[in-house]
């Protein structure tokens, strides 16, 4: 049996590191004492936070990097527990959920007083400090009683074409394409395949005279004729490299707030398809457009934003029409906020539903348990309990019981039921590690052992910063298989229970 593990001495301050999107971001750093038996050692962790994508109201909201610093010294070292005993991985959890209900409790509605990333630099610091000093791995702290015999990794979505807001001059309004690959082996097999297809990609590229530079996330940017092109390159590359319908997926984030910038358009529930000049759609041509981009291929398997973040019933059409036909992933009007999150699934019948999965950010959420909480929610992992306490602290609980009887739903409890009855999807997506983090990659690692629901998304397989999102699962991956654990990859298996896709699964 592991003897306990004691820590404490923990100190915390926050620093200025520089940004991949060529700005600075808050960087949190701790130290702690650790006390294992009659050994004792000092630790340190350190991790970076996004830059520039949580500035919207219904989500955790940063300050200036100064001010955060100075609010995390004067606000947040404060809360520092003195010890955390640790004798299961639990423990760690649970030390986690009480720091960060201080934070939600004290730093006001989503953040602002204190900071979203303020919030976010500290709370996942410390969680990372607790990892490391309890000696135990990710992929063990949600482990069955009986030991860890299987474990699933995620599907994972490469970024390959890029378009609307992303690159001046596009004629894609769709802001991603994506190229999944789904009937590997392993997790290392996974990247090998993306890799792959990456350079045959770029060849192609070349082969046409085109450019072959790349975007945020590295996925490719170059002047694209339509909204389909980028698609029917996806499946030219698959076609190349002999990829079975199988053996390979496609899918899009749309980002479709873009489109519906004014609240002219907003007010009417129009978008504007501006970038392929299409003109001005109402939200059922909208629709009628993202099912023409579905049936583009049979495997195409995930649609991100259908709609834009105010308008959640393009999502419930979306979702009523073609739920059972393609993964539906709610980010913009969700934004990792429990909130929005249960009653946007909870609906008994999938016409009143927004989606049938969500994308999990941490910057959006502003502490890990509240990220960890939003994902256990699309799970059907959440503890009702612990789900209360933290809409209670931030004040949101009365609001959700409301939307909950308009739906014809009683109780919380009765909410978390049907989405666990759901089989709903959790997509863990980028722009949430910044500096020389490598914490995002923990979120489907704590997963994997207890769903296959799991995806991910770092961008394209190339670049530093995308490649430290993958390589730790690629690590784990040896890890387990070393320890004789079973490592599946999620496949067509791991999108919705809804969602057949004939002769895939």
């Amino acid at each position: 049996m592991r003897n306990e593990t004691i820590v404490s001495r923990f100190t915390l301050r926050g620093r200025e590191i520089l940004s991949s999107y060529a700005t600075f971001t808050l960087e949190g750093a701790m130290t702690a004492r650790v006390q294992r038996g009659k050994d004792s050692w000092t630790i340190s962790e350190r991790n970076g936070i996004a830059k520039g994508t949580s500035d919207g109201e219904a989500e955790a909201i940063y300050i200036p990097n100064k001010r955060a610093i100075g609010s995390i010294e004067k606000n947040i070292v404060p809360l520092l527990p003195k010890k955390v005993v640790i004798r299961k991985p639990g423990d760690i959890l649970d030390a986690c959920a009480a720091f960060d209900l201080k934070l939600v409790e004290g730093a006001g509605p989503n953040k602002k007083r204190w900071g979203g990333n303020a919030c976010l630099a500290a709370s996942t610091v410390f969680f990372q400090t607790l990892l490391k000093a309890s000696g135990y791995k990710a992929w063990q702290l949600l482990r069955p009683k009986g030991g860890l015999k299987t474990f699933y990794m995620p599907n994972i979505g490469f970024n390959m074409v890029c378009g609307g807001e992303h690159v001046p001059g596009t004629k894609q309004d769709i802001q991603e394409m994506f190229f999944f690959a789904m009937n590997e082996k392993s997790i290392k097999g996974v990247f090998e395949t993306a890799t792959k297809f990456f350079r045959q990609f770029e060849k192609n590229l070349v082969r046409d005279g085109l450019p072959t530079g790349t975007a945020k996330e590295r996925g490719f940017v170059f002047p694209v004729k339509d909204n389909f092109e980028g698609l029917s390159r996806i499946k030219e590359c698959a076609r190349q490299l002999k990829l079975k319908k199988a053996d390979w997926a496609i899918g899009t984030d749309n980002a479709f707030s873009e489109l519906q910038k004014t609240e002219e358009l907003r007010k009417e529930g129009k978008y504007d398809m501006r970038f392929s000049a299409m003109g001005i759609k109402t939200r059922e041509e909208l629709i009628k457009f993202n099912w023409s981009v579905v049936k583009s291929a049979p495997n195409f398997v995930t649609m991100e934003d259908p709609g834009s973040e105010s308008d959640a019933e393009a999502h419930r059409l979306m979702t009523g029409k073609y739920g059972n036909r393609v993964q539906i992933v709610v980010d913009d009007a969700a934004v990792t906020q429990m909130r929005f999150i249960i009653p946007f699934l909870a609906a008994s019948e999938r016409k009143n539903r927004c989606g049938n999965s969500v994308l999990i950010k941490l910057n959006q959420a502003g502490t890990f348990t509240e990220t960890c909480l939003a994902t256990e929610i699309v799970l059907g992992l959440a503890r009702v309990d612990r789900v209360e306490k933290f809409l209670k602290a931030r004040k949101d609980l009365e609001g959700v019981l409301r939307q909950l009887k308009e739906l014809d739903v009683g109780s919380l409890k009765e909410a978390i039921n049907n989405i666990k009855k759901g089989g709903f999807t959790a997509f863990f997506s980028h722009r949430s590690t910044e500096g020389s983090s490598e914490f995002l990659p923990y979120m489907p690692l704590i997963y994997g052992s207890v769903s296959r629901k799991l995806w991910f998304k770092a961008g394209a397989p190339n670049g530093e910063r995308n490649l430290q999102n993958y390589n730790p699962l690629i690590r784990a991956e040896e890890e387990m298989r070393e320890r004789k654990i079973r490592t599946v990859v999620a496949g067509f298996k791991g999108l919705p229970d809804e969602v057949k896709i004939a002769g895939l699964r």
